[in-house]
């Protein structure tokens, strides 16, 4: 069985891949509470720091005395945010939902292999909330659902892309002495394979996907905002070289 802790804080990394170059400031004489917002939804200073806290589980614990780590940790988590917010926004614009059959289905199968209380010991561990970690798991079935339906579905299969994937995974088959390179099971039907190949042209597109939705549905940072939460390297450079003076 996985790691616990690498398992639970998978998730919480999901749609970390793109960097949003498209995303603007904050215009003129608009509402500057928000760090980061689309046209339907925002994420205040709370907001990110409950997230924040959520991601330092998986740093370690002394990386604010380290300026650069730190700061990549804040960006990083901006990156992923405005991904999300991007993801959650189109969603919600195409009528993308979930019903409590389907959550109550996927938290079960999440939780299935987890010793009884062992989940509910991480959470408390690391002082994260049941229904802090219920609000992400749902919002990241939203966004699984929504890239689903709008990415991976349209997607076109032809039989000659069918033959010529075979033919490359039927030979990186017997070169590893039966045993798939990209750790799937022998391929034994047609819609088995037509679904790893359609999971692989959706990673193919899905950057430039990404940047398509940027732009119908634009997201904003605000810097001035965000400058806050990052640690001053200059300053924190000064105090470390009167330390050793």
């Amino acid at each position: 069985m996985k790691d616990l802790k690498t398992r639970f804080i998978s998730w919480i990394l999901i749609c970390c891949t793109i960097i949003f170059m498209g995303c603007k400031g904050p215009e003129k004489g608009t509402d500057s509470s928000f760090l980061i917002k689309s046209k339907s939804m925002s994420i205040n200073t709370s907001d990110f720091l409950e997230e924040l806290d959520l991601k330092r589980v998986a740093y370690p614990y002394d990386i604010d005395e380290n300026s650069v780590r730190y700061n990549e940790m804040v960006m990083d988590l901006v990156q992923t945010l405005s991904n999300e917010i991007l993801l959650l926004t189109a969603a919600a614009d195409k009528g993308v939902t979930i019903t409590n059959q389907e959550i109550i289905a996927a938290e079960d199968e999440f939780k299935k292999d987890y010793r009884e209380g062992s989940f509910e010991q991480i959470l408390l561990k690391n002082a994260i909330s049941y229904s802090l970690w219920k609000k992400r798991f749902m919002e990241n079935m939203i966004m699984d659902k929504f890239i689903d339906q709008e990415l991976k579905q349209k997607i076109e299969i032809t039989p000659q892309g069918i033959v010529t994937f075979y033919k490359k995974h039927q030979s990186s088959y017997n070169q590893k002495n039966h045993e798939y390179s990209f750790g799937l099971n022998p391929i034994d039907n047609e819609k088995k394979l037509v679904s790893h190949l359609r999971l692989q042209k959706a990673q193919d597109h899905y950057d430039d996907w990404m940047q398509k939705l940027l732009k119908e549905y634009p997201v904003q940072i605000n810097k001035e905002k965000l400058k806050t939460f990052l640690i001053d390297i200059e300053k924190s450079e000064g105090s470390k070289h009167e330390k050793e003076n």
